[in-house]
């Protein structure tokens, strides 16, 4: 399957949840704001929506710094 992420294509070989794409990807859940299809998700549905070929997702990451 296909899904765009922050308008770049990703390929997948099934529908995964949130979570799993952000493990494929190596990022951390705790760190991170999902949008999918333009509808902010809650952290504690990231488990529990899954993801479709050509659905989108846009990621905005915590980074800390000083």
């Amino acid at each position: 399957m296909e899904v765009i992420i922050n308008g770049d294509t990703f390929h997948f070989e099934q529908e995964l949840s949130i979570v799993a794409i952000l493990k494929e990807l190596e990022i951390d859940e705790n760190r991170v704001v999902v949008e999918h299809n333009q509808q902010l998700i809650q952290q504690a549905q990231f488990h529990n929506q899954m993801v479709k070929s050509s659905d989108r997702l846009e990621l905005l990451e915590f980074v800390g710094g000083g």
